[in-house]
């Protein structure tokens, strides 16, 4: 009987073990350093998705994530290719030509921060397409209107001016001959939540952006057509 309980107890050992087995469909299959920028290339080998997730070499940052269809078969190739600097803010531009995406990331150069990613589709490439356009503060809430003039896009990156800060990012279709200015046409407190209204007036662009009074919140914006 005991040497029935053993026989019993090993079966039950090697079953549960053989039922762990695993594939792996999820793999690493590129990287990217850019100065205190990391992204990394995760592949989805099932649904043909790649993803690009982006974080800061710097204590208490979070990663961000985008996804999108893996057309080129699986992978991505990717190169930056815009940069600017604006006191505090620094601007990304990543261009992944095989599967014709490009992503817009900003972070601010504190620790504590995350970055803001905004990705669209890109058919013309252009080196060094970025330009500031415009530039608006308005309290501890600092608003800056970036052009990619090969992408005719416009971006809105608003950031909060306190320790461990993020910004956050709104990208949308601009005609680069388009003239305008950032200004706030409404503003509201509540409690700790501040909001503005700002008009990119050029692109007849409202965005709300929200945020609250403490060290280390970060921004969010809104964007629609006004």
């Amino acid at each position: 009987m005991k040497k029935l309980l053993v026989l019993l107890t090993l079966g039950l050992s090697i079953g549960s073990a053989a039922g762990e087995y695993s594939a792996t469909t999820v793999v690493q299959t590129g990287l990217l350093r850019e100065s205190d920028l990391i992204v990394r290339n995760i592949t989805d080998l099932v649904s043909k998705k790649t993803c690009l997730s982006f974080y800061i070499r710097t204590a208490g940052t979070s990663p961000v994530t985008k996804c999108y269809d893996a057309t080129a078969g699986f992978g991505t190739t990717i190169s930056q290719v815009g940069h600017l600097k604006e006191n505090d803010l620094i601007i990304r531009k990543l261009e992944d030509v095989k599967n014709g995406v490009a992503c817009l990331v900003a972070y601010v150069s504190t620790p504590g921060t995350s970055p803001a990613v905004d990705c669209f589709s890109t058919k013309v490439h252009f080196k060094e397409s970025l330009t500031q356009d415009g530039h608006l503060r308005e309290g501890d809430l600092d608003v800056r209107k970036i052009v990619d003039t090969g992408s005719q896009k416009a971006c809105l990156i608003a950031y909060v001016a306190t320790a461990g800060t993020s910004p956050s990012i709104v990208c949308y279709d601009s005609q680069v001959q388009t003239q305008g200015s950032l200004r706030q046409v409404s503003h509201l407190r509540e409690g700790d939540l501040v909001v503005r209204k700002i008009m990119d007036t050029g692109n007849r662009k409202a965005c709300m952006a929200t945020y609250v009074s403490t060290e280390g919140t970060s921004s969010n914006l809104y964007c629609y057509d006004e």
